[in-house]
């Protein structure tokens, strides 16, 4: 009778090991907007890192993202709530989302204001004209509009390198760039190479005439503080990723 009593207390406590165990699944563990869900901030459109296609978010970023989100056994949910209020912690500090997504280049004045993870990806920046306006550099626009975002190292860019007269339009909104640029309020855009030259393959009427080396390392952000449980998920899964070809695999469906 003693060995069946110590049996099924031996079942009693394999059974709350493991209730314990999914009760700390699916990211239980992480202090997270929504139990079970990664939230995810971006900005789109910005192809091909992040945009939505047939009501989906989708793109490098978020596919990157998803991945990590399953890694962590999470469901993913991504809110468009623009770069400002994710570059200045706002949306992440809101409670809008855990971390955000949005090629968001690491710079130590960002820095001041959110978390960033290890870097996932590097980026130059570039400059996309109009075939018409006849530009072939950035040398050529003094008396000519120049296309950038707000808040972004393509702006900075712009600012202490195009020449004197260059008039350099800030959009908030990273889909306003190129309609200026068809509408031709602006002859250029100057930006973060991948979506220019995502353009540029799919407009015929414009070129991608000059690459700026700057070695931009994009990283996930998350708010300074009470998000670095997160954070340190987000980092090992990405790690993850990388180790078992699941990034690789993610690269080479959107640049291979």
């Amino acid at each position: 009778m003693k060995k069946m009593t110590r049996l099924a207390t031996l079942a009693v406590v394999l059974a709350l090991v493991l209730a314990a165990c999914t009760s700390t699944g699916g990211g239980g563990d992480l202090n997270l907007v929504t139990d079970g869900t990664l939230t995810v901030c971006t900005d789109s459109p910005y192809p091909p890192m992040e945009f939505e296609l047939d009501g989906e978010f989708t793109g490098f970023d978020i596919e990157l993202m998803r991945a990590i989100a399953d890694d962590l056994g999470l469901e993913l949910a991504v809110v468009n709530t623009g770069f400002d209020p994710i570059t200045s912690g706002l949306a992440m500090e809101a409670g809008d989302c855990d971390v955000a997504a949005a090629s968001i280049t690491i710079t130590a004045d960002r820095e001041e204001n959110i978390d960033f993870s290890d870097g996932y990806f590097t980026a130059d920046q570039s400059l996309l004209t109009s075939d018409s306006s006849g530009l072939n550099a950035l040398a050529d626009f003094g008396g000519s509009s120049l296309a950038v975002q707000t808040g972004t190292t393509g702006e900075i860019y712009a600012q202490e390198n195009a020449p004197d007269g260059t008039e350099i339009v800030s959009f908030e909104n990273p889909g306003d760039l190129f309609t200026a640029l068809q509408a031709g309020n602006v002859q250029g855009v100057l930006q973060d190479i991948v979506p220019n030259a995502e353009y540029a393959l799919n407009n015929s009427d414009t070129s991608l005439v000059e690459n700026y080396v700057t070695d931009e390392t994009y990283g996930f952000a998350t708010k300074e503080e009470g998000a670095e449980d997160v954070l340190e998920a987000v980092n090992d899964s990405l790690a993850k990723v990388r180790d078992n070809g699941t990034y690789d695999d993610i690269w080479n469906d959107w640049f291979g």
